[in-house]
Order: C-alpha cells, then structure tokens, then sequence
C-alpha cells in the first residue's frame, strides 16, 4: 500500500553552488559589461550554468512545535509525531523496553496528544551516524569558491511517498537528518557550519530551523527523500573563497552577484 509523508512549517532552505576560477571571471566580465552597458545577464544565471549544485538543506528540524505531521497510508490520514529514540545496533528499535523508554524520555512534549499510541512515533534516531546526512567527504580545491543560496520562507511543506507493506507502522520509520557539525574533511558540510550556519539561525529564530534538518526518511533500510514546495520566500547570497590559508569571505563575488 501506499504510504505519503508530509511536514508543513515556516524554514530556511539552503543550497550551495561551487565555482571555479573560469566562472569567477564570467562573473568579473558580466560586472564589467554592466558599467559599460553592454550585453548583461543575471549573475546566477551563470552561476546555475557553471556551478556544482549541492543541497545543503530544506530547512526544517523536527520540532513539536511550529510544525504539522501527516502521514496518509492507504488514503487514510493521520498525525504522526516525531521522537528521540537512542540506540546502539538496529534490534533496539524493536525492543519493546527500548520503546518505552524513549518514549517516556522524549515523547509528548509541548501539549502533543496525551492519549498517541506507540506505533504512530516515527523515531529520529540519535546514535552512530547510519541516520545522518554528512554530505561530502572530499576537498574543494583552492582558488573555487561556494556561494550559498539562503531562502526563508513563511510556508513550506516536505513531501514524499512510496510502497509500505500491509503490517506497516509509522514507527517503522527513521528520520535521516542533516549534521553539519563534522570536521574538515567533510569540506563543504563544515564551511556552511563554521561560516554560515550560525548567522542564518540567528535571523531565523522564529522557525524551526537549526542544524539537525530533516532530509529523508529511512523505510526497512531504503532512504526515501523529502522532497520541498514553499511560498513566500526571498532569500540572498554569500560567497566564501577557499586560498591557501583556507576559507574567507569572498566580497568581490558577492559584489559581482549584485544587480543594479
């Protein structure tokens, strides 16, 4: 049967577009061509040509609060809930002492429904690292830089479906959620955490937004990702250029990105 997912909230999507010296120059000649009147174009529609394109992060952490859960099996709809569950190997998730536990140490919060059955908890695991969107484990090379696109928006819903089997639970379900929080070896993942996250979060405190995002969903070991529509958003650009050093703020891209 048929299972879809959706979680509506106000968030902050968040992408990442890699460029390279080449590109940088397209952008310092189109900036040029605009003070001299000649053929100009939309920096990011050069940037979208040449770029590496990385989703960084639809922009919702499961919160209680300011989000709603749904979950439609077989036509039917329902409220589902998320929950904390701590594990050390896959069995723990079907222990029914495990369950209880967490349950009682996470569940129900913020004035959730008194009377929710065990089986309509979708956990998000908190463990090693098999539920955890990492990104990337490689270097960016020097001289390219990354501009990041960061939208928020006041209305926005995750989505996503696919087949379940007839005995199926919500509590078959594991959320898989982005953790920037790594090292330098996850280049891109820890640049946005260094260098962007922390402003982003703090002119967005108004939403569920924060660095454990949600991006997919595990079924019986087959990630299934969310997919994002939103309204009302408008967001702006920044860019960091990587030198031998390492990362900074890269104001003449962000200057050749400006219109006008």
């Amino acid at each position: 049967m048929k299972l879809e997912l959706k979680i509506e909230a106000s968030g902050v999507q968040v992408y990442a577009y890699e460029i390279d010296v080449a590109t940088k120059e397209l952008l310092k000649e189109n900036k040029e061509n605009e003070a001299n009147g000649l053929n100009y174009r939309e920096p990011i529609e050069i940037v979208e040509e040449h770029a590496k394109v990385t989703l960084i992060s639809h922009g919702i952490a499961p919160r209680n609060e300011g989000c709603k859960y749904t979950a439609i099996i077989d036509g039917e709809e329902k409220a589902f809930f998320p929950c904390m569950f701590e594990y050390t190997e896959m069995e723990d998730f079907e222990n029914s002492d495990y369950i209880e536990m967490a349950i009682t140490d996470y569940g129900l919060p913020y004035g959730s429904p008194d009377n929710v059955d065990a089986d309509d908890y979708v956990w998000k695991p908190i463990g090693d690292d098999d539920f955890q969107h990492l990104g990337a484990k490689e270097a960016i090379a020097e001289g390219h830089t990354v501009i990041f696109e960061v939208i928020p928006y006041s209305s926005g819903t995750l989505h996503t479906s696919f087949e379940v089997a007839n005995d199926f639970k919500l509590r078959d379900l594991k959320l898989i959620i982005d953790n920037p929080d790594t090292n330098e070896e996850y280049d891109l993942s820890w640049l946005y955490y260094c260098n962007v996250f922390g402003g982003i979060l703090d002119q967005n405190g108004d939403k569920p937004f924060d660095e454990d995002t949600i991006r997919a969903v595990d079924y019986k070991g087959e990630r299934h990702d969310f997919h994002l529509d939103f309204q009302g958003g408008s967001g702006w650009h920044e860019a960091h250029e990587k030198g031998e050093d390492g990362w900074f703020p890269s104001y003449l891209v962000n200057g050749w990105l400006s219109e006008g």
